[in-house]
């Protein structure tokens, strides 16, 4: 009997809790959406806006360009741009053969050591590299 009194207890817990779930969703429905409607939407003339937009173009202001200041700007461009290109290629140019220098230094050194390494010859005449 305790199980069926606890079995209804919580069905009637649940379709309680759904009861005022659904009953607050639609109280609060109507003035969510009476938040959300601005009024001041629908009186709007948009023919206004228009002519507003049309005498903002009118009043516009041109610079003028001037077109040798330009070139000489691009020139100018272009020979640094070349001289700094050209500081950048020798200086990957002297990195790249010191890191070849290097690398090689450390290959000869390594073979040295792995020729070592290997040598059959003990002098100490045990028999490890046999």
């Amino acid at each position: 009997m305790a199980k069926k009194f606890g079995k209804f207890l919580m069905v009637t817990a649940a379709l309680g809790a759904a009861a005022a779930g659904a009953y607050y969703y639609l109280q609060s429905k109507d003035r969510f959406a009476d938040e959300d409607f601005d009024d001041d939407d629908d009186l709007d003339d948009f023919d206004d806006d228009l002519d507003d937009e049309a005498s903002k173009e009118t009043d516009r202001n041109y610079v003028d360009l001037d077109l040798e200041k330009a070139e000489e700007f691009k020139e100018g461009l272009k020979a640094a741009t070349a001289e700094a290109t050209d500081k950048v290629v020798g200086a990957v140019k002297e990195t790249a053969e010191k890191t070849a220098d290097t690398v090689k230094k450390a290959a000869d050194k390594t073979e040295v050591k792995v020729e070592e390494f290997f040598d059959d010859d003990d002098n100490d005449g045990s028999m490890d590299a046999m």
